[in-house]
C-alpha cells in the first residue's frame, strides 16, 4: 500500500480511496498504526511547498505539526515557522510540545511561533500601529461583551441610523466576515461612524480587526518574518480570514493546510465555507495528502460516525478514508437511550455520574491542577438555554446534577469588573473606551453619549478633556473610587465607602473578591488581558473545561471528553443540527457515546432523523425509566416500537 499522497495535485479517486480503505480496515492493530505513523512521516517530510491535508477528527495532526516544522528546519537552519489555527487547545498543546523537544535547540524553539488567527491578527494590528488611513495607539483593546452592543449603539445614534433591525450588528458583522460591504448610503455612513469610533476608542472588533491585519500587511511587508506556514481547520475559514492567509503565505517558502469540510461548522457563526477548502484540494499546484485513522475515538464511535457522514454527503464533500485505530474490543457501541420524559433523561444523566463518580473526581482535581485539559463528560445540546428540557423543572435538575463538577469559578465579581474601570480611569483618564464603560456605569444611556461623542469629534478631543458635566462627574466619580482603593483600611469599610459612590449589586461578593486580591495597577493590566482572552474563546463559542460540561454542539468543535452525551437528541430539538455539527459532536467522545430522545421534551415525539443513517453493528438501543434503570432492546425495531408505545399512551392521556 502506498502513502496517501498525491504529488501531482489531483484529487484522490473515489475508487481508489474505497479499495484502499478495504485492505486498511483488515490490518491488525499494530498493523494499522504503523501504517499511520509511515503515512504521516512521508507527508511531514514531503519537499512540496505546498500541501494540503484532508484530516477527520483525531487523526493526529498535532504530531505531524511537529514533525513538519522539525523538518523545515532541518532543510533550512534559518526557517521562521508560523502555526495557526482557531483552535485554542491546539495551539497550546503544539507549543508544550515544542518547548519540551529533546531534539530542537532553544534558537530552533525561538523560530516557531504558534498563535491563534486572532492573537496573530492583533499582534500585527499592534505592530503597526493601525494603518495608514485608520492609526491607532499602542495597547488596542479588543470589544467583548456586552460592549460590544454598546459600540455598535454609539456607531447607529453617531450616523443617525438609528433603526437597529434594518442596520442590525450580525448583518455588519456578516459584512465583516465577507469582505464585502453593502454600498448603500445607510450602511456607509454606519461603516465610517463604527471606524471612527473604534479608533476614539482604540478598540476593535475580532471581525474588523481580522481586516484592519490584512491591510496592515499589504501596507508594511516587514511586519511577515515568517516563510514556513501551518494552517489548520482551514474549511472554517471565511472570506475574509482567507484573505489574510493569502497576505502572510504571499512569498511562502513553504506551507501545510489541515482540514475537513465535513466538519464547516461556523458558516452561519461567522460565514465559514467550505468551498475555500475545496477550492485548495481541486488546485494542482497544491499537493494533496490524508490521515486515514482516528486515534481519538474508541472503534464503535468511529464506525458510527465514518458510517453517518457518507449516508448522504454533500456532493462536492472531499472523499475521505475515517477509520479506527484500533480493533473492537471491548469498545462500547453507541448509547442509543429512549426515555419517557425530560426528567427521566435527567435521571439517566445522574445515574452516569454516580456510576463514574471517583473518575470525575479524580479529573476535577488533575484540571485544577493543570494536569490534563480535557473534561471528563460532555453534555452536548443543540440549544445554549436547554429549555425544551424545563418541564417538570428538568432544567434546574440537570443544572443542579452538574453544578458541583461544572462550576467554573470565574475569578471575579461583575462588581469588581466594574471597580476596575473606575479604578483604571482614574490612573489613565485619557483612555477613551474605559471612559466609555464609566459612563455606561453611572447610568448613562446611550441617547445622552451621542452628544458627548460628537463634541469630542468635532474638537478631536478625548472624553477626559471635555467641558461637560457628564464627563466631568465621571472623572470626579473614579477618582473617589481610586482614593478609597488605594487608602489603608479594611475591605469591610472599602465596601461601605464604594456603596456610597457607585451602585454596588453585591457587597458581600464584591468584599471576598477584594479581599482575594488588592486592586493595583498590575492587576487592572492583568484582567484586561484576560477578558480580551475569554473574547477570543466567546468569538466561536469555546470555553476552557470543567469535569463536567453542558455546552452546545457547536461549542463543542476542538474539544474532547471520555464520555459525551448528546441531549435533544430527536425530531424537534435538534431540528437545526447539520450533519456536520453532528458528525463533529460524534466524534468528541473517546470512550462511549450516547444519544438520549426524551419524549415530551419541547414537543419531541421521534428520534432525530439521523438516527436512520447510523448502522445497527455498532449501535445499542435500551430504554431507561427510574423505577428500572437501564435495559437493553434486541435492536432497532423494538427500540422503534416502544417510542411508539410512549407516544401512543401520551396521546390517550392528553384526550382525557
Amino acid at each position: 500500500m502506498g502513502h496517501l499522497i498525491n504529488p501531482d495535485g489531483t484529487p484522490f479517486d473515489g475508487n481508489d480511496l474505497d479499495a484502499l480503505a478495504a485492505e486498511l480496515n483488515a490490518l491488525n492493530d499494530e498493523q494499522r498504526k504503523n501504517f499511520r505513523n509511515e503515512n504521516a512521516t512521508a507527508i511531514a517530510s514531503h519537499g512540496a511547498p505546498a500541501i494540503l491535508i484532508v484530516a477527520g477528527p483525531g487523526t493526529g495532526k498535532s504530531t505531524l505539526f511537529k514533525q513538519r516544522i522539525v523538518h523545515w528546519l532541518k532543510e533550512d537552519p534559518a526557517a521562521k515557522i508560523l502555526a495557526l489555527s482557531f483552535v485554542r487547545k491546539l495551539v497550546a498543546d503544539l507549543n508544550t510540545d515544542i518547548q519540551a523537544d529533546a531534539n530542537l535547540t532553544d534558537k530552533q524553539r525561538r523560530q516557531v511561533d504558534v498563535f491563534t488567527l486572532h492573537k496573530y491578527a492583533r499582534s500585527v494590528v499592534e505592530k503597526n500601529g493601525g494603518t495608514r488611513e485608520w492609526k491607532f495607539a499602542p495597547h488596542i483593546r479588543i470589544v467583548v461583551e456586552p460592549w460590544k452592543d454598546i459600540v455598535w449603539g454609539d456607531a447607529l445614534l453617531f450616523s443617525g441610523q438609528d433603526d437597529d433591525k434594518t442596520y442590525s450588528w450580525k448583518a455588519f458583522e456578516k459584512q465583516l466576515h465577507e469582505d464585502k460591504f453593502d454600498q448603500s448610503v445607510g450602511w456607509k455612513t454606519l461603516k465610517e461612524s463604527y471606524l471612527q469610533l473604534c479608533k476614539f476608542y482604540n478598540a476593535v472588533g475580532f471581525p474588523d480587526l481580522i481586516i484592519r491585519a490584512t491591510d496592515a500587511l499589504a501596507e508594511n511587508q516587514k511586519l511577515n518574518e515568517h516563510q514556513f506556514f501551518i494552517i489548520d481547520e482551514y474549511q472554517d475559514f471565511n472570506a475574509a480570514e482567507e484573505g489574510l492567509l493569502e497576505q502572510i503565505t504571499g512569498e511562502t517558502k513553504g506551507k501545510l493546510i489541515v482540514g475537513d469540510d465535513d466538519q464547516v461548522l461556523y458558516d452561519t457563526l461567522k460565514s465559514g465555507k467550505a468551498s475555500l477548502i475545496r477550492a485548495i484540494y481541486a488546485d494542482r499546484n497544491v499537493v494533496n495528502a490524508m490521515l486515514p485513522f482516528c486515534g481519538r475515538c474508541d472503534f464503535h464511535i468511529t464506525c458510527a460516525a465514518d458510517h453517518f457522514i457518507k449516508r448522504e454527503p454533500d456532493p462536492d464533500s472531499i472523499k475521505k478514508v475515517f477509520l479506527p485505530i484500533a480493533a473492537a474490543g471491548k469498545a462500547q457501541k453507541v448509547q442509543v437511550v429512549a426515555c419517557a420524559t425530560p426528567i427521566t433523561a435527567v435521571d439517566y444523566i445522574r445515574n452516569f455520574i454516580e456510576t463514574h463518580k471517583k473518575e470525575i473526581e479524580k479529573r476535577k482535581e488533575d484540571l485544577a491542577k493543570g494536569g490534563t485539559k480535557d473534561a471528563y463528560l460532555l453534555i452536548l445540546s443543540p440549544s445554549k438555554d436547554v429549555n425544551f428540557y424545563r418541564a417538570k423543572g428538568a432544567r434546574d435538575a440537570l443544572f443542579d446534577l452538574i453544578k458541583p463538577y461544572s462550576e467554573r469559578s470565574r475569578e471575579y465579581s461583575d462588581e469588581y469588573y466594574m471597580v476596575l474601570n473606575y479604578y483604571a480611569l482614574a490612573k489613565f483618564p485619557t483612555n477613551n473606551f474605559t471612559f466609555r464603560k464609566v459612563l455606561h456605569h453611572e447610568g448613562n444611556r446611550p441617547e445622552s453619549v451621542a452628544p458627548l461623542l460628537k463634541a469630542c469629534f468635532q474638537r478631536k478631543i478625548a472624553f477626559a478633556t471635555l467641558d461637560n458635566e457628564t464627563t466631568k462627574a465621571a472623572l470626579t466619580k473614579a477618582r473617589a473610587v481610586r482614593e478609597i482603593l488605594d487608602a489603608d483600611l479594611p475591605v469591610a469599610d472599602k465596601v461601605k465607602a464604594l456603596a456610597k459612590e457607585i451602585v454596588i449589586a453585591d457587597a458581600t461578593l464584591l468584599q471576598k473578591d477584594l479581599e482575594k486580591k488588592k486592586v493595583d495597577d498590575e492587576l487592572v493590566r492583568a484582567i484586561e488581558h484576560q477578558e480580551d482572552e475569554d473574547a477570543e474563546l466567546e468569538e466561536i463559542q469555546v470555553k476552557p473545561m470543567t469535569a463536567i460540561e453542558l455546552m452546545t454542539i457547536v461549542g463543542s468543535k476542538g474539544l474532547s471528553a471520555d464520555h459525551v452525551i448528546i441531549i435533544g437528541f430527536d425530531d424537534v430539538n435538534m431540528k437545526w443540527t447539520t450533519r456536520n455539527a453532528f458528525f463533529v459532536a460524534m466524534t468528541r467522545a473517546r470512550r462511549s457515546l450516547h444519544l438520549l430522545t426524551a419524549l415530551g421534551a419541547g414537543g419531541a415525539t421521534q428520534p432525530h432523523k439521523f438516527f436512520t443513517r447510523l448502522p445497527n453493528v455498532n449501535l445499542e438501543f435500551s430504554k431507561y425509566t427510574k423505577s428500572g434503570g437501564k435495559a437493553q432492546f434486541r435492536g432497532r425495531i423494538n427500540f422503534n416500537e416502544y417510542i411508539n408505545s410512549l407516544n401512543a399512551m401520551r396521546q390517550r392521556w392528553q384526550r382525557r
